[in-house]
């Protein structure tokens, strides 16, 4: 499969998150991991969320929000879940829909609705746990 870059990989794009643009940062704007987390010493579920600086995006809250449309808001409801298997299901093209949706509302000058929603959404990654991101279906040895 050939990947081919686009405006989200710009190495001069800047986040309104100050952390994002922190140097030697693991999850600058051009790096926005999808993952499975929860508040740490909580009980509440598992779910999707995407790394930014020293923050993650609450998928859940995200999607509450209203705010994506079309293949990216499928795209995050689908990540939103304790597991990233519907996410991946859905292909390259809802990963990337979503991934630019992200972009433009966290890049340096975004303003809206998208960008109030994506600051109410963030939870800092001190905070949070981690889980395996997706369900093993079946295992195999490859001895």
């Amino acid at each position: 499969m050939t990947m081919t870059l686009n405006h989200t990989h710009d190495p001069a794009a800047r986040s309104w998150l100050e952390s994002a643009n922190a140097a030697g940062t693991d999850f600058p704007i051009q790096n926005l991991p999808f993952g499975v987390f929860r508040r740490r010493a909580t009980n509440e579920a598992f779910r999707g969320g995407v790394a930014i600086g020293d923050q993650v995006i609450d998928l859940i809250s995200v999607t509450a929000s209203g705010t994506l449309s079309g293949l990216a808001a499928d795209a995050a409801r689908a990540a939103a879940q304790p597991a990233l298997n519907d996410l991946l299901a859905m292909g390259p093209a809802a990963w990337s829909a979503l991934r630019h949706a992200l972009f433009d509302a966290l890049k340096a000058g975004a303003t809206g609705p998208g960008v109030d929603a994506l600051r109410a959404s963030l939870v800092p990654q001190s905070a949070v746990e981690h889980t395996v991101p997706s369900r093993i279906g079946d295992y195999t040895d490859f001895y």
